[in-house]
């Protein structure tokens, strides 16, 4: 590669394309954030280690977890963006399959009025079959899980993983970090209830219990 970029005189562009293509499994750079990678993915697991995660947010959940993440921002700003948050999942393919692991205290420690629509909201989607859910329960930690991830499985059998900061989301797209997540995945539905006693737990917040 270095004797064909010095030969069409490509001053470094194709030793580039090539770093591109074999240190990230061929994933190309313009399929690197969470809004393409949601289109063109077939599943998406998803871990977060205190809140109900963005893509399953009913309006009153968003509308308080936005406004605690951007104390700056008025709340016209806020508004907007729920709206924005609350109609990805329908903008996306209907074949699109979500598994979603969360601590119960994501729903616990919101306001009663987001709790019980969030509740809801999740028994709607599971009932479905679009959407997995399985929560952590009180008392439990994901210790290992310090911010939230997404594992995009694509079309071409591919797979993509994002890490959320504050500052913004980091694309992790070589495979021994994708493989990394994967295995915090699976240990944090290690310590999460099975889907059925999460939707017996669901109903009952949803109950007001």
């Amino acid at each position: 590669m270095r004797k064909l970029d010095a030969f069409f005189d490509a001053h470094g562009g194709l030793l580039a394309v090539f770093k591109e293509v074999t240190e990230t499994d061929g994933v190309p750079s313009w399929l690197r954030d969470d809004a393409q990678l949601s289109q063109q993915a077939v599943t998406i697991e998803v871990v977060t280690p205190v809140l109900v995660p963005a893509l399953l947010e009913s309006p009153l959940y968003a509308r308080y977890a936005l406004a605690e993440g951007r104390p700056a921002d008025p709340m016209q700003v806020i508004d907007e963006l729920v709206k924005v948050r609350c109609s990805q999942l329908s903008r996306l393919d209907r074949g699109l399959r979500v598994f979603a692991t969360f601590p119960e205290t994501g729903l616990t420690g919101v306001p009663f009025a987001a709790r019980k629509e969030q509740s809801l909201h999740l028994l709607d989607l599971v009932a479905s079959d679009r959407v997995r859910v399985n929560m952590v329960p009180s008392g439990s930690i994901l210790a290992g899980v310090t911010s939230p991830f997404q594992i995009y499985r694509l079309r071409d059998g591919s797979r993509v993983a994002t890490s959320e900061h504050t500052n913004g989301t980091i694309v992790v797209h070589d495979t021994r970090g994708v493989q990394r997540l994967q295995d915090l995945a699976r240990a944090a539905l290690g310590n999460a209830l099975p889907a059925d006693d999460t939707r017996r737990r669901l109903k009952e917040l949803s109950d007001g219990e």
